[in-house]
């Protein structure tokens, strides 16, 4: 497909062929008239959204000649990738004429989020979120396809990321390795999504699993009830801490979990906050939304509850509304961020004032070697990209925060050693002689709040 002068057939399928799908297509219409040739359909259509139309034209594009149709409509189409947008499409999806390489990234269904929608004007928020998400796929969907940088290409200037990137940019400009930082943990992420549990080096995000994700859960302060609790396959050992113990979560409360996986701190603070309350997981890894969404209809029939949403985002650039959560936590996630500063200025953004920050992650006591910070393996499992303690108590403040507490935790380090897990094992061989990881590395419990 790199090589093709032609555009690239795209066809944005899900059930209905009503909002989702239609939306992508616009989307790629807009955005890559003349590197995507875009099409939508459906495996049952059911006919155009109004207020998918409406959403659109709010966002200067009008899909509204566009019609529903039913994926055999385009048998003739020689596709050459098909992107299912929800997880209906994705496991029916048909076979189709040509070498079709098949991308699922499925997003939430907005008249499903707007069901207990009074009017319109309450059920237009879950369509414009979901109308962003989508643009942000679509807009590096040529770069997923081929490989090749895209016209589309973005420095950002802020939340809209509304200036293209040119060739006058300095030598020196770290976007182009950001990019490629980002999505070299996207594809680890992805292939953990996939096998269960089964990080770069035989385990999870922060260790290799020698032990299972139930007895890291519990060393680090999950209790035998919400262990109990958790679907099938959420827990996939990613965590350094719990966030959840130190946020204090209330019933009412909408809470925003950043690098939300495969949902297993959703599911611990879904209880916490009631029916009253919201739960938000935030995942840039396609496979990871999927598994977390598979995970959410467990969690309903065992809880009753249905107060947990997962979005497809990056959290250098979060879907959600200035000033609209009550407390960010997140798990072992934020040194993955190649744009760490942003990701704070992010978490102030979404805070209500009053709101506050519970994050466990990754810090360090001093500087790394730089054998351990090159290594990819070890930034996938939450070391290389860590920073030093007090920088990440400098970030937070400098985004707005205030009443930063950092509360280390060498302890977890030292078990993840004695566990004989085979990443520490590996960063203990490039330390100097007679040191030890703990030396170097801690589990850091951190609050904050916005005033």
């Amino acid at each position: 497909m790199a090589g093709a002068a032609r555009p690239l057939r795209v066809l944005f399928l899900c059930t209905g062929n009503s909002c989702r799908s239609q939306m992508a297509e616009g989307w790629a219409r807009t955005l890559h008239p003349e590197s995507l040739d875009a099409y939508s359909a459906g495996t049952n259509p059911h006919g155009l959204n109004p207020l998918a139309v409406r959403a659109m034209a709010e966002a200067g594009v009008d899909i509204s000649g566009h019609t529903s149709k039913p994926v055999e409509a385009l048998a003739c189409v020689g596709f050459d990738a098909v992107v299912t947008v929800c997880d209906a499409a994705n496991k029916g999806c048909p076979r189709l004429p040509g070498p079709a390489k098949v991308i699922h990234a499925g997003f939430d269904d907005p008249p499903r989020l707007a069901r207990n929608a009074r009017t319109d004007s309450e059920a237009m928020p879950h369509y414009r979120r979901v109308r962003d998400e989508i643009r942000r796929f679509v807009e590096s969907l040529p770069q997923a396809l081929t490989g090749e940088p895209t016209m589309n290409d973005r420095t950002c200037c802020g939340e809209s990321c509304c200036t293209p990137a040119t060739s006058t940019a300095p030598a020196t400009s770290t976007a182009p390795a950001a990019h490629a930082v980002r999505e070299q943990v996207r594809e680890g992420y992805a292939k953990i999504a996939q096998g269960g549990c089964c990080g770069p080096s035989g385990g999870g995000c922060c260790g290799a699993m020698t032990f299972s994700p139930e007895q890291l859960a519990k060393a680090i302060g999950y209790t035998p009830d919400e262990l109990a609790a958790m679907p099938d396959g959420s827990n996939m050992g990613l965590s350094c801490g719990n966030p959840t113990a130190i946020a204090s979560l209330r019933p009412g409360e909408v809470v925003l979990d950043l690098g939300a996986g495969g949902g297993f701190d959703c599911f611990v603070a879904g209880p916490k906050v009631g029916t009253t309350g919201r739960v938000i997981g935030v995942d840039m890894t396609p496979e990871m939304l999927t598994k977390a969404r598979r995970n959410l209809a467990t969690y309903v029939r065992q809880t009753g509850l249905d107060n947990v949403e997962f979005r497809l985002g990056e959290i250098e650039a979060l879907p959600v509304a200035n000033a609209s959560v009550d407390v960010v936590i997140s798990n072992c996630v934020l040194n993955l961020s190649p744009d760490k500063p942003r990701v704070w200025r992010e978490i102030a953004r979404v805070l209500k004032p009053g709101g506050r920050v519970a994050v466990s992650d990754l810090a360090l006591l001093r500087p790394l070697p730089d054998s351990v910070r090159t290594d990819m393996e070890a930034l996938i499992g939450c070391v290389a990209g860590a920073v030093l303690v007090e920088e990440m108590r400098a970030m937070a403040l400098a985004a707005g925060l205030s009443e930063v507490t950092l509360t280390p935790k060498p302890q977890y380090i030292d078990a993840m050693t004695n566990w004989d897990d085979p990443l520490y094992r590996r960063i203990v061989q490039a330390l100097p002689a007679g040191a030890k990881p703990s030396d170097y590395i801690t589990s850091l419990d951190l609050s904050a709040v916005k005033r």
